[in-house]
């Protein structure tokens, strides 16, 4: 079983190859939410949105347990239980503004033990 640990670090290795940007990770463990982190990128037009989507989902080693928007142009969702990627067009993550509505601040990804095996 993979850890979370393991997965947050290939999912941002991934979004990383595709051009993600603005790239944060929320921890949103003690909201009732059901799931530990959100990984939140945007990207500048549909077409490089696909491209992340699609990447993490050819270069993960699992599914995601579900997802939404794969035609979308402008919010992809990919639910990985323990994490849940947001992709979101420029535009359409200022105007949900995810952190906002959370009031979670970005985790510091130098404090997350990314290397960790459990």
């Amino acid at each position: 079983m993979q850890t979370t640990a393991r997965l947050l670090r290939e999912i941002l290795r991934l979004i990383e190859e595709k051009k993600g940007e603005e790239t944060v990770v929320l921890d949103v463990a003690d909201a009732p939410l059901g799931t530990d982190y959100f990984v939140i990128t945007e990207a500048d037009n549909p077409k490089q949105l696909r491209a992340i989507a699609e990447n993490l989902l050819e270069g993960l080693p699992r599914e995601p347990l579900a997802w939404e928007g794969l035609d979308s142009s402008v919010w992809i969702v990919l639910d990985y239980g323990d994490v849940i990627v947001h992709v979101f067009h420029k535009e359409a993550r200022r105007f949900y503004d995810l952190e906002g509505l959370w009031g979670e601040k970005p985790v510091d990804l130098e404090d997350l033990d990314l290397s960790a095996e459990s």
